[in-house]
């Protein structure tokens, strides 16, 4: 007998749907969307409460993808066969990536970061820079991050961006002023990042109980963090280029704090 396919109007299809396209519904339910067996993969392995997948029945033809959907029943997943205009209409790409998940992200706080460099990233608007910064400072070792206003850290994008690092590490969402008041009471050591400054990131102990605020493209940190962060750091620059984006600068302050973390000396010729 063959298994009825769910069809876009199944009511799971519309919350995929509205979890991939409205922040709103994002914070009112407290889910957030995932696509891809990689993703789902990650979510998997991470412990990550996922609540339900929708997909396409040709992935049970490929052997990852079966093991895929074993690996969900195995751990009490429910996963439901859709149409491919269901799943067309459940993803958030152009080309659907044979399965949709929905999943409840971690609750984490700043007592839950560790002891490695914390990203403040304060108002960002770019979803790629937010995954791309999350990604890196994992990869990095870094203690985790704090998302400060902006773009919403469980935007599909910024999820597909971070490729699975917004399942294990610390990612903390606090307005900018509460963030900052709770890392100086931990003991951590504040900086801001911003061009201009006297001191280059390796003047500075950034392998072990330090945060650093990055802002937004456009505007750079918020008043609240300037007037709050006096201390700032500058990544030096040798070429006629104004600034780096987000992503890239959280990504070498990241870097920075694992070469101090592996006893490594300052680059030559820029003892700043």
């Amino acid at each position: 007998m063959t298994t009825a396919l769910l069809g876009p109007r199944h009511a799971l299809v519309r919350q995929a749907r509205e979890l991939a396209r409205e922040r709103k519904a994002r914070e009112e339910t407290g889910l957030a969307h995932m696509e891809g067996v990689r993703l789902v993969e990650e979510a998997l392995a991470a412990g990550v409460e996922v609540c339900y997948l929708l997909y396409s029945p040709d992935l049970a033809d490929k052997p990852r993808g079966a093991a895929l959907l074993r690996a969900a029943a195995d751990r009490g997943v429910p996963a439901y066969a859709v149409s491919p205009e269901a799943l067309e209409r459940a993803a958030d790409t152009r080309t659907p990536q044979g399965v949709v998940g929905v999943f409840r992200p971690r609750a984490w706080t700043l007592a839950d970061l560790g002891p490695g460099l914390v990203l403040v990233l304060d108002g960002l608007q770019d979803p790629g820079n937010l995954g791309t910064a999350i990604r890196t400072l994992e990869a990095m070792g870094g203690g985790g991050a704090v998302v400060a206003g902006g773009v919403d850290p469980y935007n599909p994008k910024v999820v597909r961006g971070a490729m699975g690092s917004l399942f294990r590490l610390p990612v903390v969402k606090l307005p900018v002023g509460e963030a900052l008041a709770g890392l100086r009471a931990a003991g951590r050591r504040l900086y801001l990042a911003e061009a201009g400054g006297e001191r280059a990131p390796w003047s500075v102990e950034l392998g072990r109980g330090a945060a650093v605020v990055v802002g937004s493209e456009a505007a750079g940190p918020s008043p609240e963090a300037r007037r709050l962060v006096p201390d700032v750091l500058s990544i030096p620059m040798v070429g006629p280029v104004e600034s780096l984006n987000a992503g890239v600068a959280a990504s070498l302050l990241a870097y920075e704090a694992l070469r101090q973390q592996a006893g490594g000396a300052v680059p030559p010729g820029l003892s700043r």
